[in-house]
């Protein structure tokens, strides 16, 4: 009976420490420069971009990412990525000051100066591949704009992207309304210009893994 007390515990012990043999380290990626998103819109007059180059982000997540691009079928992730991206509203830029200063206050940057991006699944996509291609995700997520929050689901494509690092494209297409955006309407001297509500997002996070000291 003594014997099999401490038994016992030592077999929880022995339990304990294998479970976290086996489970994976965690691996920190975090963004770095070259990162940018680039946002398309329309007008009565023309179409129109803007462009973020500041691009700041971090990705957390049980082991590293898988990068190799000669499987046939893209891997299943061991877990769920703990990724948050952030950009500063007022570092959009069009290259024209008054556009700029519309587009900022419509963004209602003194009240919300952030906009953010929280990953909430990711999933391999079914879309069929060819073994060298990039790897294929379906993503969703949580986009925060004007201090409004709203899920948008959006494909992305992942490749190793030097030694220890990571390039994460994506494309997906929101409404300015949908947070609380009015489309801008700047005046000009025959009127106004009427901008359309949807806009296209495309993004380029390019993320370098965090190296334990």
């Amino acid at each position: 009976m003594i014997g099999m007390r401490f038994a016992i515990p030592s077999l929880g012990c022995l339990l304990v420490l294998l479970s976290a043999t086996l489970r994976g380290e965690t691996v920190e990626y975090r963004g770095v420069y070259g990162s940018s998103i680039k946002i398309e819109g329309t007008s009565t007059v023309h179409d129109w971009e803007v462009l973020c180059k500041v691009l700041l982000g971090s990705m957390k997540m049980e082991g590293a990412f898988p990068t190799d691009l000669s499987v046939g079928e893209v891997p299943a992730l061991a877990s769920l990525p703990e990724l948050r991206i952030q950009m500063r509203v007022r570092s959009i830029k069009s290259g024209k000051s008054d556009m700029d200063r519309v587009m900022h206050a419509a963004m209602k940057d003194r009240e919300h100066p952030t906009i953010s991006f929280v990953l909430t699944e990711m999933v391999p996509s079914r879309k069929e591949r060819k073994p060298g291609s990039p790897l294929l995700y379906d993503t969703k997520g949580d986009l925060t704009v004007a201090g409004r929050k709203k899920g948008v689901v959006m494909p992305v494509e992942v490749v190793g992207n030097g030694e220890d690092g990571l390039r994460i494209t994506g494309r997906t297409r929101v409404k300015m309304t949908d947070f609380g955006i009015d489309p801008p309407a700047p005046r000009i001297a025959l009127g106004a210009i009427s901008t359309g509500d949807p806009v296209d997002i495309t993004f380029e996070w390019i993320a370098r893994r965090v190296k334990k000291r």
